[in-house]
Order: C-alpha cells, then sequence, then structure tokens
C-alpha cells in the first residue's frame, strides 16, 4: 500500500506547491491561461536565393461566432451561418511561384503547435475562410497541412506538406493575431 501512495502524495504536493504561490496546474496546460505569445513574427519566405521579409496583416471577422456565444457556435456547426476570417483585397502583394514554400518565423514552442496554413476564397473584392472559434484556439476550417520543424530556439520552419494550387493563403495562429499571407501565382500546372 505504501508503494500506491507514493504518486499520489507527490500529486498532493505539488498541488499544495502551485496553490501556496498562486500558480494553477491548468496554466502550464493551456497555453493561453499561461500567457503564452502565438503571434507570427518576423515571417520570412525563401525565395530560392535568400530569405524575404513576408507581409503582414490583420484581419476581421464576419458572421455569428464573431463573439463567444455558445448558442451562435452551435447554430454554426448545425449548418446555420458560418463564421468567416476576412481579408481586405482581392489578392495579396505578396507573390510566391513555388508551389511548397519554405518559410521562417520567430516564436516559441505554442507558436510553432498553433500555425495554421489557411487557403482562402476571393468574394466581393476581399479574401475570406470559415473559421471556427473554441475555447482551444481558433480553427482554420479550409487550408493545407504544414511541417514544422524546429530551426534553433526561438525559430521554426514551415512548409506545406503537399504542393499548393494557385490562390490565395496565409500563414495564421489566430484571428486576433497578425497573419503573413501570400498568392500561389499561376504558373500554367
Amino acid at each position: 500500500m505504501r508503494e500506491t501512495m507514493r504518486p499520489y502524495a507527490a500529486a498532493t504536493v505539488l498541488a499544495v506547491l502551485f496553490a501556496a504561490i498562486g500558480t494553477p496546474l491548468s496554466a502550464f496546460n493551456d497555453p493561453d491561461e499561461a500567457g503564452a505569445s502565438m503571434s507570427l513574427e518576423d515571417v520570412a519566405y525563401y525565395d530560392g536565393s535568400a530569405w524575404r521579409s513576408a507581409e503582414m496583416t490583420t484581419g476581421a471577422l464576419e458572421g455569428p461566432a464573431g463573439g463567444t456565444s455558445p448558442t451562435a457556435r452551435v447554430k454554426s456547426e448545425m449548418g446555420g451561418p458560418k463564421t468567416y476570417f476576412i481579408l481586405g483585397g482581392a489578392e495579396s502583394k505578396f507573390k510566391i511561384d513555388v508551389a511548397r514554400p519554405r518559410f521562417r518565423f520567430s516564436g516559441d514552442p505554442t507558436t510553432a503547435a498553433r500555425v495554421q496554413l489557411a487557403m482562402f476564397e476571393v468574394k466581393d473584392e476581399s479574401r475570406r475562410t470559415p473559421v471556427e472559434i473554441g475555447k482551444g484556439g481558433t480553427m482554420f476550417n479550409r487550408g493545407a497541412e504544414l511541417e514544422v520543424t524546429k530551426v534553433r530556439d526561438g525559430l521554426y520552419e514551415a512548409r506545406p506538406k503537399k504542393s499548393l494550387q494557385p490562390g490565395e493563403y496565409a500563414l495564421v495562429t489566430s484571428e486576433g493575431e497578425p497573419v503573413a499571407e501570400f498568392t500561389i501565382a499561376d504558373r500554367g500546372y
């Protein structure tokens, strides 16, 4: 019985210790609660010969789940009105002619874990993509899978797992943070 009590005793001691210093245990599991940054910074694209700075911009939400209303989220999930993340203009000024571009960005492990590659459709002179906003963060519903690797502390590289079709894209972490927008140019492929 003494051997089975040790893990419980250790957990109890840790809980008491964290309670004494005022830091909840959940703060170490939930990056939002821990105050970790999720912002992409210093995003660069490799053009084949050098790293070039990517354009950063912000977007806006349109639709019922733009707030945190549980009712709006449920209605959206049941086929009701969708919520979109909107970028201004019909296309990005930043053109890329490589189907599997490489990007590097500064950030912490939380940012690297949350970075997504969102794909946008053009409508009414703006670009939009459907999103779901929940307690765990923002999910951009249309996009491509990314391979994210650590280059060194504070520097990560992201690359799509498959070639991208011509169109509008952005590296994103959440609806409230700057995004690195770009266009994959149509090269006849």
